[in-house]
């Protein structure tokens, strides 16, 4: 069972400048900066999408601080304690072909969210091959799909999809703007919600609204959701608020 842990912070701390991209377009995010062959004792903090290639990792408990985005890809990864969590917070990180030894469970991270989307490949630990489980559906087995090629560079592709909304919280007949970044045009993408009083609708590959229901009875969190061919998948959280005069007409 694929799990990660976090009992405190360490001290030591790499820290990694990565570069944003100017002017960003919808389709692209900041380019991932590579490290390779290198060491890394304790906690490590990156500021952007990030790369590790052939990277050792020895830790007390947590890889990364935060996780925007982090390829680990024929890395060994030597845990201390028995739960290694591989960041604090954060998702959209791909472990490929990488050794994980010391501890008892792998998690991806210690606040984990129903809109984290999470992947592995190749990955083995004390010696066992990891497996995802069918209730795991944050994390992704990328086998076979064409993901895992551009991961192992046996072909060019995103390796980070994204997803943000304009807004987080919607009240009764509000919209909010949903919009994916980090894949190329003309790729395929599906939309999900996990609401079927709410709506969905598609403007284009890249963007799509959400509409609440125009009576929202009681508060409730749902998951706008995309996934691809390729591999990727993103989604985000919205809360439905429930307006102050349906809540009383509940207590009536």
């Amino acid at each position: 069972m694929l799990m990660l842990n976090w009992f405190h912070r360490l001290s030591v701390a790499v820290a990694a400048v990565l570069v944003t991209v100017a002017s960003a377009s919808a389709q692209t995010v900041p380019a991932l900066a590579t490290f390779s062959g290198r060491t890394f004792d304790g906690t490590v903090y990156a500021s952007w999408p990030v790369v590790f290639d052939g990277c050792t990792f020895i830790t007390d408990s947590v890889v990364l601080d935060h996780s925007y985005g982090a390829v680990f890809r024929n890395c060994s990864i030597e845990s201390r304690t028995g739960v290694l969590y591989m960041a604090e917070s954060g998702d959209g990180i791909i472990l490929a072909d990488c050794d994980v030894t010391g501890c008892r469970e792998l998690m991806f991270s210690r606040t984990p969210s129903i809109s984290d989307r999470n992947y592995i490949t190749g990955v083995n630990m004390n010696g066992e091959e990891c497996s995802v489980l069918d209730d795991q559906e944050n994390i992704i087995d990328i086998d076979g799909l064409y993901l895992s090629e551009s991961v192992r560079g046996t072909s060019k592709g995103p390796l980070l999809m994204m997803m943000n909304s304009d807004k987080g919280i919607l009240k009764g007949g509000e919209t909010a703007v949903v919009r994916i970044s980090g894949l190329e045009r003309g790729m395929f993408v599906g939309w999900q919600i996990s609401a079927p009083k709410a709506t969905l609708y598609i403007i284009d590959e890249f963007t799509c609204l959400v509409t609440a229901p125009e009576l929202i009875e009681e508060d409730a969190t749902i998951v706008i959701s995309t996934y691809t061919e390729y591999g990727l998948e993103a989604a985000c959280e919205i809360v439905l608020m429930a307006e102050e005069k349906a809540l009383r007409k509940r207590k009536k």
